[in-house]
């Protein structure tokens, strides 16, 4: 085989280990089996992406032609290999009732928080600036690199949309918790109180030593 076969078959068994290593690794306790099981989905179409990078820029002749820039790239989808060992972010949420604005979010969220970092900072976000300073800078221009630098700003702007609504809908649950513990306190305590009054009208004779019956309060708390 020719020395670019060689490579892409390389870079192709190299992420099918990482997967499939990454299934038969034990489960720890932060993360589900359906959560890995979709984790591992996941990792199937990121690994199709990450090979579409390398095999689509390294094919251009002038890019092989420059070491720096070769450099560059393979620097950038060693960088995204990181998501492959890493897990869910797991945050326990039994004092979430007293824990802080930001570990409450992280708890509630971690999951989608920890897909967007993932995407931002790791594989789309570097994937189109490196396809950015290609086409722009180094005029390399062609109807693949164009179709996937749009992709990854789709998915970039995707990503900012979807932690904006998480942001909002986070904003909206602690105004609706707020609301509700401060109409908790300012409702009167309704405690049972009782009225002692002597049985059989006593009351008009002064007879002390007539028994007495205790009758309920029927005042209501408004």
């Amino acid at each position: 085989m020719c020395d670019p076969i060689w490579t892409l078959s390389l870079h192709q068994t190299f992420l099918l280990l990482l997967i499939l290593g990454r299934w038969l690794l034990p489960i720890g306790g932060e993360i589900t089996r359906d959560q890995l099981s979709q984790l591992l989905l996941l990792f199937v179409g990121t690994a199709a992406d990450i090979l579409e990078f390398t095999s689509e820029t390294l094919e251009i002749e002038n890019v092989r032609n420059k070491d720096a820039l070769v450099y560059a790239i393979l620097a950038v989808w060693t960088w995204s290999m990181l998501q492959f060992p890493l897990d869910l972010a797991g945050w326990s949420c039994e004092s979430a009732s007293s824990a802080k604005v930001f570990h409450l979010l992280l708890c509630r969220h971690s999951a989608d928080l920890w897909n967007i970092g993932i995407s931002l900072f790791i594989q789309d976000g570097p994937f189109l600036v490196v396809r950015l300073i290609l086409m722009g800078h180094f005029q390399v221009v062609n109807q693949m690199l164009v179709f996937f630098a749009a992709k990854n700003i789709l998915i970039v702007l995707l990503q900012l949309y979807r932690l904006v609504v998480l942001s909002l809908d986070f904003h909206a649950s602690l105004q609706r918790r707020a609301k509700s513990q401060k109409g908790a306190t300012s409702s009167c305590p309704c405690e049972p109180s009782s009225i002692s009054l002597p049985s059989n009208g006593l009351l008009d004779r002064g007879d002390s030593s007539a028994p007495e019956e205790t009758f309920p309060d029927s005042a209501e708390c408004l």
